[in-house]
Formats: structure tokens, C-alpha cells, sequence
């Protein structure tokens, strides 16, 4: 039941996430991809740099900031798995990439929170 409900939290989320990109006039280019190293929730493009998103959502940020969560296991997997990606169609050889992390707190809603860091790691 707690994983039911974590797994639509998490999806919520990252929907908001997505459509707040998408205002920011970021193109979405791949969502949920995933390699033998892991997952990047959201792949966006803004002009000539690619953008790997992780998607981060808590309830409260009264002990740990959303963006607090992506420890460094969880950011050398999205690395790895940006390598793949990129390596995936060649002409994104000449495009830039960034790390970004979108970190949601508060219900899923119009009232969340949202903070776009940008270049995060």
C-alpha cells in the first residue's frame, strides 16, 4: 500500500516537474530513460545543451531538502546513463549537456514548491 502511494506521489510529481519545463519553453525529449546504470526522469532541451533532470518530491523539507536526497551514488548512475544516451544518436556529440535537479515539496497540487537548481552537480 505505502509503495502504491509513494509510486503515484512520485508521478505526480514528476508531471509537475514536466509541465513546469515545458513553460520555461524546454522541449522534452525523452522521459523515464533508462540504462543497465539506472533511470533520468526527464531528458529536456533548451537551445544546444541537453538536459538530464532529476525529479526529487517530499512532503516537507523540515529535515532534508528535497534536492539533499541525490547523494552521489544517484548522481554518478545519472552520468552513466546520460553517457548512454548521448552516445545513443551521435549529433548530440555537439550539444552541451547539464545536470539539473527540479526538487517538489509540499501536496501534489498548484501550491507545491518547486525549485529548478540548475547545473545541481
Amino acid at each position: 500500500m505505502e509503495a502504491d502511494y509513494r509510486l503515484k506521489f512520485g508521478r505526480k510529481a514528476e508531471n509537475l516537474a514536466l509541465r513546469y519545463l515545458l513553460k520555461q519553453n524546454l522541449t522534452l525529449l525523452e522521459r523515464n530513460f533508462r540504462s543497465r546504470f539506472g533511470e533520468i526522469d526527464l531528458i529536456m532541451q533548451q537551445n544546444n545543451t541537453i538536459i538530464f533532470v532529476e525529479v526529487r518530491a517530499r512532503k516537507t523539507d523540515a529535515f532534508l531538502h528535497p534536492a539533499e536526497s541525490v547523494d552521489y551514488r544517484k548522481r554518478d548512475r545519472i552520468r552513466k546513463t546520460s553517457q548512454v544516451y548521448m552516445h545513443k544518436t551521435a549529433a548530440w556529440n555537439r550539444f552541451d549537456m547539464r545536470f539539473d535537479v527540479i526538487a517538489l515539496t509540499g501536496s501534489t497540487g498548484p501550491g507545491m514548491k518547486i525549485d529548478w537548481i540548475k547545473a545541481a552537480f
